[in-house]
């Protein structure tokens, strides 16, 4: 039997290994923006007629949008490819 190359032989390998850097700044930004709109559905309680329910996803578009191109011109240049 052949073990899969993609697999680390060495447990010690794939304890280390980890997530990239790229997919804790996603999971951050997924409980930032579930904190966000949990905090405008908390001050509005849930009344769509409230001023800051209109910013409920604006807010976080705004932010990934921005978190996408502040990445992109990281990555550009530090020459690090996307994992």
């Amino acid at each position: 039997m052949t073990a899969d190359k993609g697999q680390p032989t060495n447990p010690e390998q794939s304890a280390k290994k980890g997530l990239p850097n790229g997919h804790y700044f996603k999971i951050m930004g997924y409980l930032l923006t579930a904190a966000w709109v949990g905090y405008i559905l908390a001050i509005s309680g849930g009344d769509t007629t409230h001023p800051m329910f209109d910013y409920i996803f604006v807010v976080p578009l705004a932010f990934w949008i921005g978190g996408m191109i502040i990445a992109k011109i990281l990555r550009s240049r530090s020459g690090a490819d996307r994992p």
